[in-house]
């Protein structure tokens, strides 16, 4: 997992729950009734909220449910030492 991206929360889906004053963000997958008939979700952890910028800190759930590709540049460093 990459902690310093952000993305955009989803617009749709999203159930956040609370705990140890972390707020995790959750995905519906899969809507079925059970034997009495009663609505019930299938969720999945997409990331954790970033309380500073209200945006989603996602995880490797987040990457495979919406199909987003991650770049990532490499960066170089020298060492002047010798």
């Amino acid at each position: 997992m990459l902690k310093k991206i952000k993305v955009k929360m989803p617009n749709n889906g999203c159930v956040a729950r609370t705990f140890n004053s972390s707020v995790y963000i959750y995905y519906a997958t899969d809507y079925f009734r059970n034997e009495d008939g009663k609505p019930r979700t299938t969720r999945v952890l997409i990331g954790k909220k970033d309380e500073a910028s209200g945006m989603l800190i996602p995880n490797d759930n987040y990457f495979d449910l919406f199909s987003v590709e991650i770049i990532i540049k490499e960066r170089s460093v020298k060492n002047d030492k010798k």
